[in-house]
């Protein structure tokens, strides 16, 4: 299938992708700094309050929930769509920044669809959330995969790297990647006017039916380019709706919680410096 998603002119009105909406209690501004070279293993993005000028990480001091009962986040994009870096948060550096991903010593690019390489959404990652590597996911019976939940955002702009904003939930699928967990939710920006009439994965498969299939598709088949089999999916590739990825968001929030505080064994030796638990 073709990776057709919606463009700005189908969907008008989207706010700009540099527009950023969070829980005022924690912070009146965010804003990015970034160091070394672009393009190069030294280059980061970090999260700055701008208030104060002082590094926050996006992974413990932003808020998760900013409206549980309705579903809505906070999030963070870390791979513009249309892009080809494959860019990440780092767990293990200070102050978790952004950086681009190193594989066998070499900066990692997509490689799919080899016609024309690149990520057909924006792409990122939900905050104070956690897949433990020494736990089995009680669904897929495979452990996870270290990281923050990753979030599908399928509004119809480019976000920028380092956005904020809050969004949607609107389901997820369970990508076993490599043997592992890999949750990946499904999301629309809140203040996209593609969000209007979406509140379930339902209403994405009646309403944008091509989104959906290229969402399945593309984590399938990304790394076929690479040499790589297709990727698998936990039950039969099917997604699953907003209430079980609340509830797989839920479950992933409280083991981060323990992690920070200590109560999970913290063997990758992530940076958990400014994390509150409470």
């Amino acid at each position: 299938r073709s990776l057709c998603f919606p463009s700005s002119t189908m969907i008008r009105g989207a706010l700009r992708a540099s527009q950023r909406l969070l829980a005022p209690s924690l912070l009146t501004t965010v804003g990015t700094e970034t160091t070394g070279p672009w393009m190069t293993e030294d280059w980061r993005m970090f999260v700055t309050d701008t208030n104060t000028g002082n590094k926050i990480s996006p992974w413990h001091d932003l808020p998760l929930f900013l409206d549980a009962e309705k579903g809505v986040l906070t999030y963070l994009n870390e791979i513009p769509a249309r892009s080809t870096a494959k860019m990440e948060l780092s767990p293990k550096l200070e102050s978790n920044p952004i950086k681009q991903d190193i594989k066998k010593g070499k900066l990692r690019y997509f490689t799919y669809p080899a016609s024309g390489p690149a990520i057909p959404f924006n792409y990122g990652m939900l905050p104070q959330t956690f897949e433990d590597p020494e736990e089995k996911d009680p669904d897929t019976q495979c452990f996870g995969d270290a990281d923050p939940l990753d979030v599908v955002e399928i509004g119809p702009e480019d976000c920028g790297m380092g956005t904020i904003s809050s969004v949607k939930i609107l389901g997820c699928l369970a990508l076993i990647d490599e043997g592992e967990t890999d949750w990946k939710i499904i999301a629309v920006r809140s203040n996209s006017r593609m969000a209007e009439g979406l509140e379930d994965i339902k209403d994405l498969k009646e309403k944008f039916p091509a989104v959906a299939a290229a969402i399945h598709d593309w984590f399938e088949m990304y790394k076929t380019t690479d040499g790589k089999p297709k990727n698998v999916y936990a039950f039969d590739g099917q997604f699953k709706n907003r209430e079980y990825a609340m509830s797989v968001i839920q479950h992933n929030h409280n083991v981060w919680k323990e992690l920070v505080s200590g109560k999970r064994n913290n063997s990758k030796g992530f940076w958990l410096g400014t994390a509150k638990s409470s």
